[in-house]
């Protein structure tokens, strides 16, 4: 997987990617791609480190603009958890902000 990040004054501006592999995870990098544009760093790192926690049993609140993950993250998809949350783990490798 290959990320392409705009920053500018502590926002992405654009985000840019390659998949090639499973559909789960070209799913959610497509989503997140479409989600993360204008969006400050701190709420991308926040919504990333709840989504570490969405399988788990513990009951998560995402803000609006993220609601449209709860497709994808949800109980049914964990044994593909890992393809799921590569593209949001490789945003936060990305941007350095885990």
């Amino acid at each position: 997987m290959e990320i392409s990040l705009i920053v500018k004054d502590n926002k992405v501006i654009d985000m840019g990617y390659q998949c090639k592999s499973c559909i789960y995870c070209q799913a959610s990098v497509s989503l997140l791609s479409q989600k993360i544009k204008n969006k400050k760093l701190d709420e991308i790192k926040d919504f990333i480190n709840s989504c570490e926690n969405i399988f788990e049993n513990t009951k998560i609140v995402l803000k609006k603009n993220w609601r449209d993950f709860i497709e994808l993250l949800n109980k049914k998809n964990a044994p593909r958890k890992e393809c799921l949350l590569l593209p949001l783990r490789t945003v936060l490798k990305a941007l350095r902000i885990s």
